[in-house]
């Protein structure tokens, strides 16, 4: 199945809430009206019977069936809505029938089947004293004439220690007709909602999802050539604002990621190009014409030379590549710092020796515990050192110092070389990067050593720290948290 898109699923949500809503609210209103007009007819009816009985309370002194008949006829004429009414004597005689209601045809009250099996025995509960003296007891009927629905009552009063039959119906056309139009009402406004609902949903969602067909189309046009494009923020400080911010923020690492890759691939090829090209060229000038053997012996030296800087050039090339990779090549245990750069101390005296510097080795007189990998700390130690060497011209001084610190412990490899420029600083760690451009590669290295002892330090938890001022050395701090 194919999955509806975020427009259509939104419209459809939008119409089937709304069009829910639309049919519950157009329901309880029909439902509620039918109430409200039945529950009002009712009480119409019941006003009406009280008011005939009250009326028959009210007559004083004796009266013939005649006179009585006049006197309701003069009653109920005064008001159009009782030309349906028939009252009926204890004994069965009509005292008085509206012409309307004898049209009906239906039976008189005592030989109705209806009334005779219903129980009308509701007491009065909650109505006005003048209505409970008179009103004893009453049933609703719906009845028929000549096929117009009616609602008819039938109640027993008392008036003049009498008991009277008193017949009161209204009509319900006009109610059932007003429902039956508020029905068809319903039945086109209904839908008209539910399809306006979904022209509007439609419409909203594809206004509200505009920016980020935008967003796709030109996320879509930026390609490796082009990673310096951004997206256009809308200034409407919603989710879609702080979404293309983000877009954006990952396209600016994303463009400084590849460009680092680029500058670290052509870097990487430049440093190989040349080793390979003195171990080609030796072999080469080697082999044009015979040679001494001593001859054959420096030319076999300069490309072991060149084979062993090449070695170490394409071992850090991979240890910064696993690095990039996130591949876990360290194995932290606890160890002892102190002890770790005693073991070091014949291996960098050598390193200083050779390039004519006086090194000295500060420990402290109690163990510094840490936890961390023991040859990659020994690394970022000689990588300190061996930079330190590098740009420390004969005779000077090289100063390897270990202290314990409240927070923790701190390596310092501090030189009297010619320092590092202010300009230069917050670059010294970036791959193939030199500070001091006049030197070769003989003397200078790759430019990868700062960068693998950062790292290093990044996986311990260390901070590295540099202070440095042109001709007067350069110091640099690593600070290592506790064990």
């Amino acid at each position: 199945m194919t999955p509806w898109s975020i427009r259509a699923r939104l419209t459809a949500w939008v119409t089937t809430v709304l069009g829910l809503v639309l049919v519950v609210l157009a329901a309880t209103t029909w439902w509620t009206l039918q109430e409200s007009f039945a529950e009002a007819i009712d009480k119409g009816l019941v006003g009406r019977a009280a008011a005939i009985g009250r009326f028959l309370d009210q007559q004083s002194g004796p009266a013939s069936m005649q006179e009585m008949e006049d006197d309701l006829r003069e009653y109920v004429t005064l008001d159009p809505g009782w030309n349906l009414v028939r009252i009926t004597g204890a004994d069965g005689v009509s005292l008085y029938q509206s012409p309307a209601f004898d049209a009906t045809g239906l039976p008189p009250t005592g030989e109705d089947p209806a009334f005779q099996s219903a129980t009308p025995t509701l007491e009065d509960t909650g109505l006005p004293a003048t209505t409970a003296a008179v009103l004893r007891e009453w049933v609703f009927r719906d009845v028929r004439m000549k096929g117009h629905p009616l609602r008819m009552i039938t109640a027993r009063v008392v008036a003049r220690k009498q008991t009277y039959t008193v017949d009161v119906a209204l009509p319900l056309s006009e109610l059932r007709e007003a429902l039956d139009q508020f029905r068809w009402a319903v039945l086109v406004l209904v839908p008209c909602g539910i399809l306006a609902a979904a022209l509007g949903g439609y419409w909203i969602s594809r206004r509200a999802l505009a920016p980020v067909d935008r967003i796709a189309s030109t996320a879509r046009a930026i390609t490796a050539r082009d990673l310096g494009r951004r997206l256009d923020v809308p200034a409407t400080g919603d989710e879609l604002q702080r979404l293309t911010e983000t877009l954006n923020a990952m396209l600016d690492r994303l463009e400084a990621a590849f460009r680092e890759t680029t500058r670290f691939t052509a870097d990487a090829s430049h440093e190989l190009r040349s080793p390979i090209s003195v171990i080609r060229t030796s072999a080469e000038i080697a082999l044009r014409r015979d040679r001494s053997v001593e001859e054959y012996r420096e030319a076999l030296a300069e490309i072991l030379r060149e084979s062993e800087r090449t070695s170490v050039l394409v071992q850090d090339l991979l240890t910064l590549t696993r690095a990039d990779a996130g591949v876990d090549l360290l194995q932290p245990t606890p160890l002892d710092l102190r002890v770790l750069l005693d073991d070091l101390r014949g291996a960098l005296s050598t390193i200083c020796a050779q390039a004519s510097l006086d090194l000295q080795i500060e420990l402290p007189d109690q163990p510094v515990p840490a936890s961390g990998d023991a040859a990659a700390l020994g690394r970022l130690v000689r990588v300190l050192i061996d930079n330190a060497v590098k740009y420390t011209p004969a005779p000077g001084k090289v100063t390897l110092r270990l202290a314990s610190t409240p927070n923790g412990a701190v390596v310092d490899v501090a030189d009297t070389g010619i320092g590092i420029s202010a300009e230069d600083l917050p670059r010294v760690f970036d791959r193939f990067y030199r500070a001091d451009k006049a030197r070769t590669r003989d003397s200078g290295g790759a430019g990868l050593g700062l960068s693998i002892a950062k790292w290093i330090a990044d996986q311990h938890g260390a901070r590295i720290a540099i202070e440095s001022e042109p001709g007067h050395g350069c110091r640099v701090s690593v600070h290592l948290p506790h064990a």
